[in-house]
């Protein structure tokens, strides 16, 4: 009788576990699906962007929603967006993503980068990367968007 009612509340806990997970996770989801939704109207209303390569978010002092894609004339562009503002920019000057992340990877040979992402504050515009070291520590390191030097880096431990 006991082994009865440990295996019933233990199959309900479980339950309730794996219900929880899946709200949470469907949760998540469905507020990234309706980030990328209204980013694609701003997109579409307010800039020349006719081909989106990708959508990220980049925090900082201020949050943009990052589009990077391609013009109507076919031109790669970025576009740094908010509700109220946008900052449009060329992508024929920028140092490629691939080139920030060969510099990471030999800066950092062990560390995995996290997130990597176009960001801007005021009238800086960088590559904002976030990296993981073996030691469990995070580096924050931005790289101009125009040279690729370093212009800040900082650590943080866990």
């Amino acid at each position: 009788m006991y082994l009865r009612i440990t295996t019933i509340v233990l199959a309900a806990l479980l339950l309730i576990v794996l219900g929880s997970a899946y709200h949470l996770s469907a949760t998540v989801l469905g507020k990234q699906a309706d980030f990328e939704n209204k980013v694609r109207n701003w997109v579409q209303e307010r800039t020349t962007i006719t081909e989106i390569d990708s959508i990220d978010e980049y925090r900082g002092k201020q949050s943009y929603a990052v589009v990077i894609g391609k013009n109507r004339a076919g031109t790669k562009v970025i576009a740094w967006l908010t509700e109220d503002t946008i900052a449009f920019d060329t992508m024929e000057r920028m140092v490629t993503r691939e080139s920030v992340e060969a510099s990471v990877k030999q800066g950092f040979p062990t560390g995995k980068i996290l997130h990597l992402v176009p960001g801007m504050d005021e009238n800086s515009r960088f590559w904002e990367v976030t990296l993981k070291n073996a030691d469990g520590r995070f580096h924050y390191i931005h790289y101009d968007l125009y040279t690729g030097a370093v212009l800040t880096s900082y650590l943080v431990s866990p």
